[in-house]
């Protein structure tokens, strides 16, 4: 009787790619997350509230940004890497680096007040998750996209 062997290719969107890499354990010995690094970051912003995935503040950054590497001014205004609007940043500005400013192009604010974002519009409750990413971009399709990214993500960090 012969053997049935199947393949499975798992391929994840290019913009995931820098992240996952990021969660790889470099050897056998896992190093601990340098809080200033975005994990860190997006660890310390889904942290300040409680039941908000890490993964859903890091696929926003993936999808709005690619982690800051492409932060220039939409077409809509919105700046910085997680991609805020001005009048949102008014809002909901929070000092994610304790350096007493609030700045919407600083990884550590933006991040942190990404997080606030999300956690005020039910972020925190698995039940409200996705109408709070809605909130941040009143797309479904976006909500759609972060919510997938989240999910490569979580995939990635627990394969470690």
């Amino acid at each position: 009787m012969g053997a049935l062997i199947v393949s499975v290719l798992v391929s994840f969107p290019t913009e995931s790619a820098s992240l996952i890499a990021a969660l790889s354990p470099p050897a056998k010995k896992k190093a601990a997350v340098d809080p200033k690094s975005y994990l860190g970051m997006y660890e310390r912003a889904a942290d300040a509230c409680p039941g908000l995935p890490w993964s859903v503040v890091a696929a926003i950054g993936e999808v709005e940004s690619q982690h800051g590497r492409d932060a220039a001014r939409s077409k809509a205004g919105a700046i910085g890497p997680m991609q805020i609007l001005p009048s949102t940043w008014q809002a909901y500005a929070t000092d994610g680096d304790g350096d007493g400013r609030t700045d919407a192009r600083s990884p550590a604010d933006a991040i942190a007040t990404a997080g606030k974002l999300l956690c005020v519009n039910g972020g925190g409750d698995r039940a409200t998750l996705a109408t709070s990413i809605w909130n941040y971009n009143h797309s479904w399709e976006y909500v759609a996209r972060v919510l997938d990214v989240a999910a490569q993500l979580e995939t990635a960090k627990g394969a470690e």
